[in-house]
């Protein structure tokens, strides 16, 4: 697990990544052991991520009150299984395009970026989940948030794929969709899985 201080330097350097500051990747540590200590990253991201997937099953409830929902221990480890291998999915894919897509030697500065820029990333959803379970705002109201949230992330997916891999805009945009595109099937699959509907 990493220490404090590389917890703050890290969500600093994903602050400024995501403000595209110059300079941003100097406060991730890209070592060997840097890169796999970035994966506990995942337990910062836990918060946000229960709040959102309550919040989703509030939605799915409210705007279609006969579809069936999960609850309980279902959706708590529906939620897990899908985080965790949706957590190491791209980066064992990209570990096996790293060299034809040419980017080997900023692969590990890339994943450690992305795993930290994760809790970053994670936040408006969890804020934005919290309300909605809540009942502070409805959900469609948390439907179209959710949705803005969501454009403003993947600008910041791109920010990181731009500056953690040096890569033109088109491999940028390139890895962006393919990290959505795999989260996303990723998510049909073990909806059918656990049976949601």
């Amino acid at each position: 697990m990493p220490g404090r201080e590389e917890i703050v330097a890290a969500l600093t350097g994903a602050w400024e990544l995501f403000l595209d500051r110059p300079g941003a990747m100097r406060h991730f540590d890209v070592s060997v052991e840097g890169f796999w200590r970035s994966f506990a990253a995942v337990v910062l991201v836990l918060p946000s991520y229960g709040f959102s997937l309550l919040a989703d099953r509030a939605m799915s409830a409210a705007l279609d009150p006969g579809a069936p929902v999960e609850g309980g221990a279902a959706l708590a480890v529906h939620g897990i299984v899908g985080l965790g291998i949706d957590w190491v999915t791209l980066p064992i894919i990209l570990a096996l395009l790293a060299r034809p897509l040419g980017i080997g030697r900023h692969y590990a500065a890339f994943i450690v970026a992305r795993n930290w820029g994760a809790v970053i990333a994670a936040v408006p959803f969890g804020l934005l989940g919290l309300l909605v379970v809540l009942g502070i705002i409805g959900a469609e109201l948390g439907s179209t948030f959710m949705f803005a949230a969501l454009v403003v992330v993947l600008r910041y997916n791109y920010l990181i794929a731009r500056r953690a891999l040096d890569a033109s805009a088109g491999l940028a945009i390139g890895i962006v969709v393919l990290d959505f595109v795999v989260s996303l099937t990723l998510t049909f699959g073990l909806d059918a899985a656990f049976g949601a509907q």
